[in-house]
C-alpha cells in the first residue's frame, strides 16, 4: 500500500497539487491536502488506503532532478 501511494506522488503530473479537483487523478481512496492551509509551498498530507495510512512529504523544485522527501509515514 505504501509502494503505491508513493508511485502515485512520483509520477503526479503536480505532486504538491495546487488548485481545484487537482487530486482528482489520485484513486478513489487517496487524498492530498496541505499540511498547514498557512503554508501553501510547504507540506502535503497524501491519505491512502480509505484513510487508514497518511503519508506526510514536501516536494523541493530542482531543475533537473525534482525531489519528493517522506517526513512521516502511518498505517494501521
Amino acid at each position: 500500500m505504501i509502494d503505491a501511494a508513493r508511485a502515485e506522488l512520483v509520477t503526479a503530473a503536480d505532486p504538491c497539487f495546487r488548485g481545484i479537483d487537482a487530486d482528482a487523478g489520485l484513486p478513489d481512496s487517496m487524498l492530498v491536502e496541505p499540511a498547514r492551509s498557512s503554508d501553501p509551498k510547504g507540506p502535503r498530507i497524501l491519505h491512502f488506503d480509505n484513510g487508514h495510512g497518511w503519508l506526510k512529504y514536501t516536494f523541493v523544485r530542482r531543475t533537473e532532478d525534482p525531489q519528493i522527501v517522506v517526513e512521516e509515514i502511518f498505517w494501521q
